[in-house]
């Protein structure tokens, strides 16, 4: 069967475009006479990649029991080095980000940014790409990038996107620190966050984050106060003064 012939019979009978790429796959494979030095199409690896990463050891079950013809676990790995993970809003990523939103509908775009830091173990290592420090301050392109053995991070701050009539939440950005963030980082990335997002196509109601010291700093920075006296829940969007975002803390510190 042909290519041709084979994507016209896929759109008759409806099929996903994830299962279309697998028929392909199973199609060039018996076509081969040699299993060796096979070549991938960038969807079928992009589908391995995250298949890999969903659950390694059913990865490998589907592997070795030729269920579909998946790349060994050293090819995965190959591609996962090619991947430049970097601290900051990567621009490259918020082009991606756009792509997904335009498949979504109006209602699924609209959510909260979450926001959470946790405890590192220290660790420093060295990239073989650039021959550069990994475990170190850093902020990415927002913030101080430390280049001194002494800066291990030892607290990751991490951005997410939850939206509100969907069932995933998306890691936008994390950061790296020495010593929990400050409160005017934390004030500054949280509208640098906002902007990023609204950029990329979402819709943000509200930032969610715990009741850590720095974040209250961050609150009070942003115009959101608690008071008995004088009591503010909110904060205006920082190009549009007539949007307004809520602030909230985290459930389970409200409990």
């Amino acid at each position: 069967m042909s290519n041709k012939d084979l994507q016209e019979k896929c759109s008759e009978l409806n099929i996903p475009v994830a299962q279309r790429t697998a028929f392909k796959e199973i199609i060039a494979v018996a076509t081969k006479k040699d299993v060796k030095g096979r070549r991938y199409t960038e969807e079928w690896i992009m589908l391995c990649v995250f298949m890999h990463i969903r659950s390694p050891s059913c990865y490998e079950f589907l592997r070795k029991n030729n269920v579909v013809p998946l790349p060994c676990v050293r090819t995965i790995r190959s591609y996962f080095s090619l991947i430049n993970v970097k601290c900051g809003f990567d621009k490259d990523f918020s082009k991606l980000l756009q792509k997904h939103f335009e498949h979504k509908t109006l209602l699924q775009r609209h959510g909260v940014l979450l926001l959470d830091e946790i405890n590192l173990r220290r660790f420093i290592g060295v990239c073989a790409k650039n021959l550069t420090y990994v475990g170190l301050t850093d902020f990415g392109d927002d913030g101080p990038q430390s280049t001194d053995i002494e800066d291990q991070a030892t607290h990751g701050l991490v951005f997410m996107f939850q939206p509100v009539a969907d069932k995933h939440t998306q890691p936008i950005a994390v950061f790296a620190s020495k010593n929990p963030a400050k409160g005017e980082q934390l004030a500054m990335l949280v509208i640098k966050a906002i902007v990023y997002l609204e950029k990329s196509g979402a819709k943000i109601h509200g930032v969610i984050a715990d009741g850590a010291s720095t974040n209250k700093k961050m609150w009070s920075l942003l115009g959101i106060m608690g008071s008995i006296e004088n009591t503010k829940t909110w904060f205006s969007h920082p190009l549009d003064s007539e949007h307004q975002f809520k602030g909230w803390l985290h459930p389970m510190e409200v409990l």
